[in-house]
C-alpha cells in the first residue's frame, strides 16, 4: 500500500463523506449502523447499498435515522479504530421539528400519492418511483410521500425542481411528507421529460472531444446492472472527467440520480437501439 493510500485511509470519517466512502473503507460498519438505526437495514441490500449510498452523506444519514450528526461521526470513527475526540455513549435521537404546516398543506390539490414502505420491505429502490410521481404534479399541486424514514437528500433533489415540502412524523417507521410544486418547471435536464429530438444536444457537452475520460458499454447488462456499473465508474473519475456509456435504450431511471449528484449529462441515439449518453463529472459548486 502507498504513503498516501495510508493516510487517506486513516483519516477520520467526515460529516460530508459519502456512505458508500465509509463503507467501502470499513465494511465492518455496515453492522454499525444497522444496530444503531432500523433505518439504516437497507445497507444489507447489495443493489440498494450500491446505488443509494452514493447519495447519501454520513450527515444526513443522521437526519434519515434521527441520530445527532455528530454523535454519529464519533462513534463511527471509534468503531473504526480511528483517533480524534469521541462522545461518551451512543448517538441520540434529535429532537423533532414542531413548525407548524404551511398553508399549501391544506389548500394545494393532491395529484399523487406514493407510499414506498413496501418497496423497502422487499428490498427494492424507490426513488425511481418518486421521481416519476413527481414528474406528473403540476405546478400549483402537491403529491403526498409515506416512507419508513425522513428522506432528507430527497428535499434537495425536488428542491431544484421546484419542489417545498413538509414533514410529519407518525410513527417509528412511518414519516409522511408533502411536496408542493411551488415552481413552473424549468428546462429538460436530460431526465426524458422533454419532447426534443432525439438527437438534442442540450447545453452542449463535449461531443466532439477525440476522446471521453472513459468508455463503457452496458448493451449486454440486465437492469439495474447498467446504473450500477456507470455510477461504480463515475465514482471512480476524478471531478471534471467525462464518461461515455454506450447503451441499447435511454437510462431513465439513471438520470434522477445523475441530477442529485449535479452530474452534467446528454443522450444521443445514432441509430435504433444505440444509444449514447454523455456525463460530466461535475466538480462541487461548478454550475455551469
Amino acid at each position: 500500500m502507498r504513503t498516501d493510500e495510508v493516510t487517506t485511509a486513516s483519516r477520520p470519517i467526515e460529516p460530508n463523506w459519502k456512505v458508500s466512502q465509509v463503507i467501502a473503507r470499513y465494511p465492518a460498519l455496515i453492522d454499525e449502523l444497522v444496530g444503531l438505526s432500523p433505518t439504516f437495514r437497507m445497507l444489507r441490500n447489495p443493489v440498494m447499498r450500491r446505488v443509494q449510498s452514493r447519495l447519501v452523506t454520513v450527515a444526513q444519514a443522521a437526519e434519515i435515522a434521527g441520530l445527532a450528526p455528530d454523535a454519529l461521526i464519533q462513534t463511527l470513527n471509534r468503531a473504526a479504530g480511528l483517533s480524534g475526540s469521541v462522545l461518551n455513549g451512543r448517538p441520540t435521537a434529535t429532537p423533532e421539528s414542531v413548525d407548524a404546516a404551511p398553508s399549501w398543506v391544506a389548500t394545494a390539490p393532491l395529484d399523487e400519492t406514493i407510499d414506498v414502505r413496501p418497496l423497502q420491505v422487499a428490498g427494492q429502490e424507490p426513488f425511481s418511483a418518486i421521481m416519476a410521481a413527481a414528474h406528473r404534479v403540476l405546478p400549483g399541486r402537491a403529491f403526498l410521500l409515506v416512507n419508513t424514514f425522513e428522506p432528507v437528500p430527497l428535499y434537495d433533489v425536488l428542491g431544484r425542481r421546484g419542489f417545498v415540502h413538509w414533514a410529519e412524523r407518525r410513527g417509528p417507521e412511518e414519516w409522511v411528507i408533502r411536496f408542493f410544486h411551488a415552481d413552473a418547471p424549468g428546462p429538460s435536464t436530460g431526465d426524458g421529460a422533454s419532447s426534443a429530438a432525439p438527437d438534442e444536444r442540450g447545453d452542449g457537452l463535449p461531443w466532439q472531444s477525440p476522446s471521453a475520460t472513459l468508455t463503457i458499454d452496458v448493451s449486454e447488462l440486465v437492469p439495474p446492472e447498467p446504473m450500477v456499473r456507470i455510477l461504480e465508474a463515475l465514482e471512480s473519475l476524478p471531478d471534471g472527467a467525462t464518461l461515455l456509456v454506450h447503451h441499447v435504450r435511454r437510462p431513465m431511471h439513471l438520470y434522477p440520480r445523475l441530477d442529485a449528484l449535479g452530474y452534467r449529462h446528454e443522450t444521443h441515439e445514432p441509430a435504433p437501439d444505440r444509444v449514447e449518453v454523455l456525463i460530466v463529472k461535475t466538480a462541487p459548486g461548478d454550475d455551469r
